[in-house]
């Protein structure tokens, strides 16, 4: 009985080990921690809700309890969650998806759904259920995976349940991962394989217009860093190969020969599969005033890891970014500029080429004086590909620049606080066809104004600012101008804090008074230790210049407000 008892409480904590959603678990530091602890966080929310002038666009009136309870054990965090409300009644473990990944010195196990990177283009991330292993001692870097990448569902084959007539059958998918490495962190090479099937026999066949079919995957790589001169000079590089069966029912090799026996004992090859390359490679300086990077990329179309849940594919592009730091930091320059294009295997009618090209500056020339310019450029541009299919009415050609600029000016003392600042933004969309450059030519200005100001004493807080908006598109222009005004206060004698604000915005049409739109809010909040109330009101008006369409340009007010409790244990 005592053995028995003894098993029954190593297969507990075996369990609750493996079903922790935490991310890590450092072994060494076990007799650090607690045994079991609670914490968490409940809160009580009341909503009063009025229209006038429109349909009501929510409960009149609604109420709802809230809380995250969360039970630690050994340091392992069990989250849950809990809404009650007079709509609904929920108490859940918000993971269905549980694992650990415990690590004792260079030694660290993975249990449990985890997610695991090896490489970009091999195993990147991809969650599984199974087991893992890394094991980095000194310059050694060992790692490997195994488990279940994808669990089985079944087709609905009757059709009359209404909840699945809309899911795709999903094969088991088994697969493992193996990494080895020599290095540090600062400086190493790793090579890794990747290795993924799908089970036939894990689900009824599925029927043909699912247009799901078992897959099989064999993905390697090559991922190295390398820094030199205490990491000022970096050479990066991530290379993959992936040999992907689209269909592994597919047998097209007849009389194999012993060469292509071994093949296909490794991996299903038939006419569906395909090939790929993919890879990164950057080399970066640092030097005493900066900083430059250089990336190429390069990813063949259709390259697919089923490590891996998505690749920007059928891309070749290379980005430069460079850094200047001057006059003692009081100026920093950083900016990129990049090419790319798609249509690697030229089998497309047009070939998509794009331009990047970015300049961020930022300046201290006083004290308390910084000023922020921006400016970015995106173009987009097609020419011929293959065949005749190329049209020249229909072929993008668009530029999208931006300039931003933002002065701020502050000064204070341990009395008070003050800051002034003004931000401005200018986009432009230029469209060079001139097919089609009435339809989506568009600009756009953004300026704000704002003063903030703080008393530290009494504890007060304030607010003004004037914001101005400008969009000019399809031939029309929109164009919204108003203030915004907040204070704060807080009440020690009460322990409360009051806050109220007040915004509203002038609107006009091409030139033509739109009629005005104005939100003001009332906010009182009371600390009370680890307990909190807090009430709180809006008041929203909308009203017409002309009321041209009594369904769609109708005067109307909202009244909302909220009363809430919460309490910390």
């Amino acid at each position: 009985m005592r053995n028995l008892c003894c098993c029954l409480r190593y297969l507990v904590a075996l369990f609750l080990l493996v079903h922790t959603p935490v991310v890590s678990q450092n072994l060494g530091s076990l007799k650090n921690q607690k045994i079991l602890e609670i914490r968490g966080s409940l809160a009580a929310n009341v909503q009063f809700y009025q229209a006038n002038g429109i349909n009501n666009r929510r409960q009149p009136f609604t109420w709802y309890l809230t809380g995250t309870p969360v039970v630690k054990w050994f340091g392992m965090t069990f989250p849950f969650t809990l809404v009650v409300s007079e709509q609904e009644r929920r108490f859940s473990q918000p993971f269905n998806q549980y694992g650990v990944s415990p690590y004792y010195k260079s030694l660290k196990l993975h249990l449990g759904y985890r997610n695991v990177r090896f490489s970009d283009y091999t195993l990147g991330g991809a969650n599984f259920l199974g087991a893992g292993v890394e094991y980095t001692p000194k310059n050694i870097r060992l790692g490997f995976v195994y488990g279940q990448f994808a669990r089985p569902i079944n087709e609905d084959a009757t059709g009359q349940d209404v909840r699945y007539q809309h899911i795709r059958p999903v094969y088991q998918r088994i697969g493992w991962a193996a990494k080895v490495g020599v290095g540090s962190p600062k400086s190493y090479v790793d090579v890794s394989v990747f290795k993924a099937k799908d089970i036939i026999s894990s689900i009824t066949a599925p029927s043909p217009q699912s247009r799901v079919l078992p897959m099989e995957n064999l993905a390697v790589g090559l991922k190295n860093h390398f820094g030199f001169f205490k990491q000022k000079l970096t050479f990066d590089l991530d290379v993959g190969a992936s040999l992907l069966t689209r269909n592994s029912l597919k047998r097209d090799v007849e009389n194999p020969e012993p060469w292509q026996n071994k093949l296909l004992d490794i991996v299903a090859v038939n006419a569906s599969s395909n090939f790929f390359t993919a890879g990164m490679a950057a080399m970066g300086w640092r030097f005493k005033k900066g900083a430059i990077r250089a990336i190429y990329q390069r990813v063949d179309p259709d390259y697919q890891s089923l490590g891996a849940y998505y690749f920007q594919n059928d891309v070749e592009q290379i980005t430069i970014s460079p850094t200047f730091m001057l006059f003692k930091n009081k100026l920093i320059i950083n900016g990129s500029i990049g090419r790319s294009h798609d249509n690697l295997k030229g089998n497309k009618g047009a070939t998509t080429h794009r331009n990047v090209s970015s300049v961020n500056l930022s300046m201290s020339p006083m004290k308390r004086l910084t000023v922020g310019l921006n400016y970015s450029n995106f173009g987009v541009g097609q020419s011929r590909g293959l065949g005749d299919f190329f049209n020249d009415s229909l072929a993008v050609s668009v530029v999208n620049s931006s300039y931003n600029a933002t002065i701020n000016y502050s000064l204070g003392s341990k009395i008070s606080q003050q800051s002034f600042g003004i931000t401005a933004t200018y986009q432009n969309t230029n469209d060079q066809n001139a097919f089609t450059r009435q339809y989506t030519g568009a600009s756009s200005m953004i300026g704000v104004v704002t003063y903030n100001f703080t008393h530290i004493p009494r504890k007060l807080s304030s607010t003004i600012a004037l914001s101005y908006v400008s969009i000019e598109t399809a031939g029309k222009s929109l164009l919204n101008i108003g203030p915004n005004v907040g204070l704060s206060k807080e009440i020690p004698k009460l322990k409360v804090r009051v806050g109220v604000n007040h915004n509203s915005q002038l609107r006009k049409v091409d030139g033509q008074d739109d009629g005005i739109m104005t939100n003001t809010g009332l906010t009182i909040f009371c600390p009370l230790n680890k307990q909190s109330i807090s009430v709180g009101g809006n008041y929203l008006y909308n009203r017409y210049k002309v009321q041209q369409d009594a369904l769609v340009y109708r005067n109307f007010s909202e009244l909302r407000a909220t009363l809430s409790y919460g309490i910390r244990f």
